[in-house]
């Protein structure tokens, strides 16, 4: 509906088409009564009529009164009363309060059209004062409905004053003649960006600006706050919508909103919160997030960023209960975007081991972007996808996907993520056997500028798979362990624990090339990243709540730390270790608390002990300390209700050999693994 109300309505009605054509159970009804609005505004009333129609065939109890309600305004409009009155009532029965301010609308209609002018305006006063409880965006459209029915009433008075609620509803206040100019050329400077101009858009941005420099007059403040969260789309994102952010603060503090500038700060704090997720900075684009909906309320953008920086920091089951509703906010008010949505809720699904589900969402994100022609979504997904079939082996598939990619990004300008498809083909030459050619691509990669945490990440994976293929083993554990260091400095605890299991097999596959010390060595180490990683990983389904989320990254996303675990295990060939940590997997324990447990242990002298886990090393606490200290509650990982199961021993009141790797694992990640209880095994 944003394109509808900046103005382009054939971008309005394919985007709703689009959306209606992907959009199941709830969301198509709320699809279908968007898409009858627009054809409604533009007298399709026809088609309109029809759309709500069908809308009515799937609308689930709880949505009839909305598509009775707009149903019978246009009835009305088609000159169909009667059907409008039944519409009318039927709606009136099972609506909310908010509901209800069209329906007292279209009854005003009704009225005045008979001629019942004082009933009429009854209604039309009572639809008012709904709309400004519960609906404010419907009180143009009240107050004009009112001042129709003075004007036919034969009150001119009546009819000038509610034609000046019209035209300034929620009251804000008009700037003083002293500021237009700057309040001009911020207009003449959106219209230039929305036209393509970026270079005009930018000079009529900068002359706004400078039309306030030197003076803190609030109304000078209001025009600045404003002018700057434009240049924010432009040029230096980050500055600008900082400032747009402190100056929008300043402007509520002194006269509150008079002036309309809280929409201001709102789009600032979301836009700004949107360049924090992308560097990794995800508790703070959250804060902005929470600034920004005490201000506006739970509106599409703020909840679309809110699910991606959830799911950008790890928290893949709140991002996926906050990704569900702004779906369905994005398909009901803003289906531009929907792709986006459906974006973030791919990488909650890749990032809980779902690939498939993952590939499904973004076939619908690439769908929905370019029906509505948002060229950079359309390319994310493309991205993403290629991505995907890599991983998959499917090669061709991968390289069809990123010439796909990259000729989006090339009609686009956007040399930035033209490096993103030069990283993926370079993973892809790999997979081929053309490690050497791969590398020549990462150094272009990192000739380009590559800065944030993921990007560096991504480029010192790729770089370690090409430098083990070519045998240099010791060159591609250095760019595994800096990919890990960068996630642990990053507080991305998910990508740290994927990055300790691939550095393991990696620390694997090097031994399997040399013999003796060496090769145990090589052995001990992988194991001191394989098992703590496994067990942090495991121990992270505790942190989601009960649901689909977390069964997926049980399954799923946890596995491959489980076997590199088992892996490491092996290499070191370490019988109790191995023994203990089937227990601890399993969890076939007895019902016996540990009081309870023999008097005298059972003889361990003949266990094997080897390996012993490092001491507390300086390299690990870093990562660890970007949580709370020890192993208290962490506020990445938000209670979800379950407790931490106990520890697994042979005897309850001696420590296993696994005992000292789970305290490595917790010093190491910086959250609890196991609770401090223990129970006796079989």
């Amino acid at each position: 509906m944003h394109r509808f109300q900046a103005g382009d309505v054939a971008g309005a009605i394919a985007a709703l088409e689009a959306a209606s054509q992907v959009a199941r159970k709830d969301q198509r009804t709320t699809t279908l009564v968007n898409l009858a609005g627009v054809l409604d505004a533009t007298g399709d009333q026809a088609r309109a009529a029809q759309l709500l129609t069908d809308a009515l065939a799937v609308a689930a109890p709880a949505a009839l009164a909305v598509v009775h309600a707009s149903r019978a305004d246009v009835l009305f409009k088609l000159g169909r009363l009667e059907e409008a009155r039944q519409d009318v009532e039927r709606g009136f029965a099972t609506a909310q309060p908010h509901e209800t301010v069209v329906l007292h609308h279209v009854r005003a209609c009704l009225l005045l059209s008979e001629g019942r002018f004082a009933e009429a305006e009854a209604e039309a006063l009572r639809s008012a004062e709904l709309a400004a409880a519960h609906a404010p965006h419907l009180a143009a459209h009240t107050h004009a409905n009112l001042a129709a029915i003075a004007e036919a009433a034969g009150d001119p008075v009546k009819a000038a004053e509610y034609g000046r609620l019209v035209e300034r509803p929620e009251g804000v206040r008009p700037l003083s003649p002293r500021w237009h100019r700057s309040g001009t050329l911020n207009s003449q400077g959106a219209m230039l960006a929305m036209s393509g101009d970026a270079a005009g858009a930018l000079a009529a941005f900068e002359a706004a600006y400078r039309e306030t420099v030197g003076s803190d007059e609030v109304e000078a403040l209001v025009c600045r706050a404003a002018v700057a969260g434009n240049l924010a789309g432009l040029t230096d994102p980050l500055r600008w919508s900082t400032e747009a952010i402190t100056l929008g603060r300043t402007v509520l503090d002194r006269v509150g909103d008079a002036y309309g500038t809280a929409g201001v700060l709102v789009a600032a704090l979301v836009a700004r919160a949107q360049l924090l997720r992308h560097v990794s900075r995800s508790d703070e684009a959250l804060t902005d997030l929470a600034e920004a909906e005490a201000l506006a309320g739970a509106q599409p953008p703020i909840l679309v960023v809110r699910a991606a920086a959830l799911a950008a920091g790890g928290r893949f089951g709140e991002a996926a209960d906050v990704a569900a509703a702004a779906l369905d906010l994005a398909y009901a008010s803003a289906p531009q975007l929907a792709a986006f949505v459906h974006a973030t809720l791919a990488d909650i699904a890749d990032g809980t081991g779902d690939r498939a589900g993952s590939a499904e969402h973004l076939g619908l994100s690439r769908d929905l972007a370019q029906a509505t022609g948002d060229v950079a979504a359309q390319a994310t997904a493309v991205l993403s996808l290629a991505r995907l079939a890599y991983l998959a082996s499917d090669n061709d598939r991968a390289i069809t996907l990123y010439d796909e990619a990259e000729g989006l990004l090339r009609a686009a300008g956007d040399q930035h993520r033209l490096l993103v498809c030069l990283h993926g083909r370079a993973a892809v030459e790999i997979m081929r056997g053309r490690a050497r050619e791969a590398l020549g691509m990462l150094d272009r990669v990192a000739e380009g500028g590559w800065a944030t945490p993921g990007e560096l990440i991504a480029v010192h994976q790729v770089r370690g798979a090409a430098l083990e293929a070519l045998g240099e083993y010791a060159a591609a554990d250095e760019q595994y362990g800096a990919a890990v260091e960068l996630a642990r400095r990053a507080g991305l605890w998910h990508v740290a624990l994927g990055g300790a299991w691939w550095r393991a097999d990696a620390l694997v596959r090097w031994a399997s090339t040399v013999d003796g010390d060496a090769r145990r060595a090589l052995s001990e180490r992988a194991l001191d990243w394989a098992l703590p990683g496994a067990l942090a990983a495991e121990a992270v389904r505790q942190r989601f709540p009960h649901g689909p989320v977390r069964e997926r990254w049980v399954a799923l996303a946890a596995a491959p730390s489980l076997r590199a675990a088992f892996t490491a295990i092996a290499a070191v060939g370490d019988v109790e270790l191995a023994a203990a940590y089937i227990d601890h997997i399993a969890g076939t324990v007895s019902l016996s608390p540990a009081e309870d447990a023999p008097e005298t242990p059972a003889a361990r002298g003949e266990l094997v002990r080897f390996p012993l886990p490092p001491k507390a090393e300086e390299e690990h606490l870093p990562y660890a300390a970007s949580f709370l200290a020890g192993t208290g509650e962490d506020p990445a990982f938000p209670a979800a209700g379950f407790a931490l199961p106990p520890r697994v021993r042979l005897d309850p009141a001696v420590p296993s050999t696994l005992d000292r790797w789970i305290d490595v694992a917790e010093r190491r990640y910086g959250f609890p693994v196991r609770s401090g209880q223990a129970v006796i095994s079989w």
